[in-house]
């Protein structure tokens, strides 16, 4: 996330700032333009944190690629956790962006501005 074109790859609902990490709010999504569409797999690292879990306890985060539910993460205590899983072949299409997008079945929700936050955003996309 703290790569110079981080920027270029956030569609919507991951905060602006520069840093380790970024916040995903309700429903985070990304674009990218893999060099293949075979053989691809979901890279996704997150953490929730102390913070927020005090508040909605431990929740389940799906990951999503065009749409579609690729599978999910339980995080049953705060900390850092890893996505990684192979994309069916079909779901994307030689040359094509591709949507990554994540749900958290119970966002926190701030007092102060009403800012639903789901995680702590490190890292997303297709590793070679």
């Amino acid at each position: 996330m703290d790569e110079a074109a981080a920027d270029e790859y956030i569609v919507r609902d991951i905060s602006p700032e520069r840093g380790r990490w970024r916040w995903a709010f309700s429903r985070p999504e990304l674009k990218f333009q893999p060099k293949q569409s075979r053989n691809l797999k979901l890279l996704v690292e997150f953490a929730i944190p102390e913070v927020t879990f005090r508040e909605t306890g431990p929740v389940v985060v799906t990951c999503l690629v065009n749409g579609r539910a690729l599978g999910t993460v339980r995080c049953p205590k705060p900390g850092p956790y890893r996505f990684e899983r192979a994309v069916p072949e079909g779901w994307v299409e030689p040359g094509q962006l591709v949507s990554v997008g994540a749900l958290v079945d119970k966002p926190f929700i701030a007092k102060e501005d009403g800012a639903r936050l789901s995680f702590l955003l490190f890292a997303a996309g297709f590793p070679d």
